[in-house]
């Protein structure tokens, strides 16, 4: 090794070209200090420090970029990868880790929850975001994973955009990270909770899309008035330049591998068939919303990603920032047309050309070599029930509604009339009692259960049925009851956990499809992490989405988050 001098002290040369104008007058306040012990240990303990220092800077990274494609099952990557380009996908996937046999540990698999568990290492369990929404018996209202009554929007009216985290439980990564480096965090999406949920408790900002204006939006959780760049994007009106323009294939097709017209599909607002050519049509009900059931909406989201970096000066700090991007569009469209369409495999090489020109900003911008980025989805989604049900998979949908009238019916016949739930709707599979009339009654909890499980296992539509006592006690039998046991918590989860068959999709809806449930289609997701922390390969391992943030806080050097439960995979790691 080389060795250099710097006011008569000796470096490794590659740290000695490293040295900046305020070491040189700290090396010059030591070669002048009149103590020559001081000068001593000093001399000693400053090369170590440096060297050390610089050890850490050079590894670094200036941005990590967090990803939540909603609703991107682990095949779309298997089974489109043909069509990638080189830099999109295929960054991460062939210069990445691959995690190729990662799943949710829990069920519900739904939006609220796959972001509050991306970056928590936790599940609903702990971190309370059981649902989209749920029950509370306290009110007796249902709640919105994000709302906050407390709070009023900003860039909108007060009334409007009255969301931020609070009811998530605990920490994440980004607020470890914050709490290390103090690092800037910004939360973007289309959606309310997929901008807030990972950005964690206290972040720079967190902003999403509102469709009744087409502008990104935000609340006073987080600030009085939405930042020049928002205000100076929201100005430039994108959102309208995507009204009107027609969606059609983007390559040839003959590549496309499944019918435009498949069983079950739904229709676009203002549209007669599910076939391509699509048009964004402009105004009505949906206002700008039309825009997310489209491409555009990920590219609107993207052009956004770029003007959060400039405008909030991210990777500038000279410690690693955070961006937290939701790409909301393959939800909807997979809602729509289903997971074997040609708009979702159209929607996937779409998203795929619109990270390949972000990745290539964020090379030019920062260099590759300085940032980290992580890629997962908050959950897969189902084959529309008629789809299954062509290809011989028994699919059928579930009328909650309907279900939940017969069933009230059959507790009046067996018990006499009454009140016996909090709320005629089932939330993800939860039932909450009426614990009043019960004992008005002198009816126990366990009888009414017992009742209704015996009853909705005899539909023939339901695989299990848990009781709270069951859950609570740690009593349910299998992975799907460990499942659910993970997606339950004591507060706010219901006195009955159904769970219905595989390709059994739940809601009124006579077309498109859903997600939520404990099988594969919904639990099974791609997870990517890429940059100078990980070692690139294709890794088969055992890798629930638990393990995202401590294995993000073991290549960071961070305290994992409060509620984790997770395992670092440290066999992907350089440094672990």
């Amino acid at each position: 090794m080389t060795f250099l001098s710097k006011g008569s002290i000796w470096f490794p040369a590659r740290v000695c070209s490293r040295l900046n104008l305020v070491d040189v007058v700290i090396l010059r306040l030591v070669s002048s200090s009149s103590s020559l012990g001081f000068r001593i240990r000093l001399a000693v303990l400053l090369p170590v420090v440096w060297v050390l220092a610089f050890a850490l800077r050079a590894d670094q990274p200036k941005l990590v970029v967090a990803i939540v494609v909603d609703q991107l099952r682990y095949d779309y990557l298997e089974r489109f990868q043909d069509h990638f380009s080189s830099n999109g996908f295929r960054l991460l996937t062939d210069r990445g880790a691959f995690l190729t046999f990662a799943h949710y540990n829990y069920s519900p698999t739904v939006t609220g929850p796959g972001h509050a568990s991306f970056l928590s290492g936790s599940t609903p369990s702990s971190h309370g975001i059981i649902g989209n929404d749920w029950f509370n018996r306290q009110t007796r209202k249902s709640v919105y994973c994000v709302e906050d009554q407390s709070v009023e929007g900003v860039g909108t009216a007060p009334s409007n955009g009255r969301m931020s985290p609070r009811n998530f439980i605990g920490s994440n990564f980004a607020d470890e990270l914050r709490l290390r480096f103090h690092s800037k965090v910004v939360g973007i999406s289309m959606k309310d909770r997929g901008a807030i949920l990972p950005a964690g408790r206290k972040p720079t900002g967190a902003y999403w899309f509102e469709s009744a204006s087409g502008n990104f939006i935000t609340s006073s959780y987080y600030r009085t008035n939405l930042p020049a760049w928002v205000v100076s994007f929201n100005e430039r009106k994108r959102a309208s330049a995507f009204l009107g323009q027609t969606w059609d294939r983007l390559i040839d097709s003959k590549f496309y591998t499944d019918p435009d017209d498949a069983a079950g599909e739904s229709l676009l607002p203002g549209e007669k068939t599910p076939t391509f050519p699509h048009v964004v049509a402009a105004g009505g009900r949906e206002g700008y919303g039309i825009i997310i059931s489209s491409p555009f909406g990920n590219q609107l989201l993207a052009e956004f990603a770029r003007a959060a970096i400039e405008g909030e000066h991210l990777g500038e700090s000279g410690v690693p920032d955070l961006l937290c991007v939701s790409f909301s569009s393959i939800d909807y469209i997979g809602h729509a047309f289903g997971p074997y369409s040609q708009e979702v495999q159209d929607a996937m090489l779409r998203l795929d050309r619109q990270l390949n020109e972000f990745f290539e900003y964020l090379g030019h911008r920062f260099g590759l070599a300085n940032i980290v980025v992580v890629l997962s989805a908050d959950h897969g989604v189902a084959p529309t029930a008629e789809f299954a049900a062509e290809k011989g998979l028994e699919g059928s949908r579930l009328n909650q509604t309907l279900l939940m009238a017969e069933l009230a019916g059959k507790l009046d016949s067996k018990f006499g009339k009454g009140s016996y739930f909090l709320s005629p709707r089932l939330f993800d599979g939860n039932i909450y009692l009426n614990l009043e009339t019960l004992a008005d009654k002198k009816i126990s909890v366990n009888e009414v259960s017992t009742s209704i499980r015996e009853w909705v296992l005899a539909t023939g539509q339901y695989q299990a049925v848990f009781t709270r006592d069951q859950l609570l006690e740690g009593r349910a039998p299998g992975l799907i009851g460990q499942m659910a046991l993970n997606g339950y918590n004591p507060e706010r989860s219901g006195d009955l956990v159904l769970v219905a068959k595989p390709f059994h999709i739940p809601g009124d809806s006579k077309s498109g499809t859903t997600h939520g449930s404990p099988y594969n289609y919904d639990t099974h997701v791609p997870v990517l992490f890429f940059g100078s922390p990980f070692i690139p390969g294709r890794y088969p391992d055992e890798f629930s989405i638990s393990d995202i943030a401590p294995t993000l806080s073991v290549a960071f050097h961070l305290e994992e988050p409060s509620n984790s439960s997770g395992r670092p995979l440290g066999r992907i790691l350089k440094h672990p």
